[in-house]
């Protein structure tokens, strides 16, 4: 199973920049520069980041913690998506001021960098080498949006399920099941059903 990112609750921004040092090598004036444009916060679980309807003027990167994307409510809820460490957070509508399709809530407890486009904007006219790290993580981000969507619409939903199983490993045990079962678009008892014919599929022979 892959490890989950461990985050120090001292330096919350480390994490980032160990991220971020993946994509590309990072000087201490370029790691200086994220820490101080770098907007740390904290929500509880439960705490809705953003209802339908509403406007949304922030976006978040995922430092620690689990976040959920849906769109209805009650039983006809739909999860879009689980976002956990160092994903970002990116509604819809963000920066068009138009109401937001879908809500964003915590299902734990939640340790995120939070910026708004004034930010943003300000962050990249005062540190352009700024410009050129969001836009790798921005590039990552979307080529995981991309995949995701081939993968929806061309997998079937055992498949969709070992793809997540293989990829994200954690969330089984992080995300109540009726939350990763409408993320596969598929009924609980479904998602049931396919949990035990892989369990089935690899146990071993007696």
């Amino acid at each position: 199973m892959a490890a989950r990112e461990r985050t120090d609750p001292s330096d919350p921004v480390a994490s980032i920049l160990a991220f971020v040092s993946r994509f590309v090598p990072l000087s201490e004036h370029e790691q200086q520069l994220i820490r101080d444009v770098t907007r740390v916060e904290r929500y509880g679980k439960g705490t809705v980041m953003l209802a339908e309807g509403d406007v949304a003027r922030e976006s978040w990167l995922v430092i620690q913690g689990c976040v959920r994307v849906f769109r209805g409510d009650g039983d006809d809820a739909r999860t879009l998506a689980l976002h956990t460490e160092l994903h970002l957070v990116i509604p819809p509508s963000y920066g068009t001021g138009a109401p937001s399709p879908v809500s964003i809530e915590c299902l734990e407890d939640v340790v995120a960098s939070a910026s708004t486009a004034a930010e943003e904007a300000r962050a990249f006219a005062e540190h352009p080498a700024f410009e050129s790290v969001c836009r790798v993580m921005g590039d990552a981000f979307r080529a995981h949006l991309q995949q995701a969507h081939i993968d929806a619409v061309t997998l079937t939903p055992e498949q969709r399920y070992l793809e997540l199983v293989a990829r994200r490993p954690d969330l089984l045990q992080r995300v109540p099941q009726y939350h990763i079962a409408s993320l596969l678009g598929i009924q609980p008892e479904t998602l049931s059903r396919i949990r035990r014919r892989v369990v089935r599929r690899v146990a071993p022979a007696r």
